[in-house]
């Protein structure tokens, strides 16, 4: 499979994941945390060695795709755009923080995916 297209999946995944753990109420931290690790252990046992980059890519694409569409279409979003100034920092500051925590959290599960994927290559030679 290319690279392009399982990187649009991982997106397309994570971004359902994202609307799910939403949908369902579950905190956003936890929700983001699976969500990394499971988009990250997907591109890790497809792509394999050197994937933790385009795991990276992925998880902060559609993390931040998510937080965007978040932050227009709730009201807690459009309560916090609307004040503006120092809440809007704020926010922004915090959800790019997670955005790159999440990323850094799914680069270590494609990590730990691709090295588990090539050693079970590896036994079967």
């Amino acid at each position: 499979m290319k690279t392009g297209n399982l990187l649009f999946i991982g997106i397309v995944v994570g971004l359902v994941l994202f609307g799910f753990f939403e949908f369902l109420g579950l905190d956003p931290r936890y929700g983001g945390i699976i969500s990394a690790v499971i988009v990250g252990t997907l591109i890790g046992t497809k792509i394999g060695k050197g994937s933790e980059k385009y795991a990276f890519f992925s998880i902060f694409t559609y993390n931040l795709i998510g937080w965007i569409l978040v932050f227009l279409f709730t009201s807690d979003g459009k309560l916090a755009l609307q004040y503006g100034g120092i809440a809007l920092s704020a926010l922004i500051g915090f959800a790019l923080i997670m955005v790159c925590f999440y990323s850094i959290i799914g680069s270590f599960g494609a990590f730990v995916a691709s090295n588990l994927s090539r050693n079970k290559q590896d036994e079967g030679l």
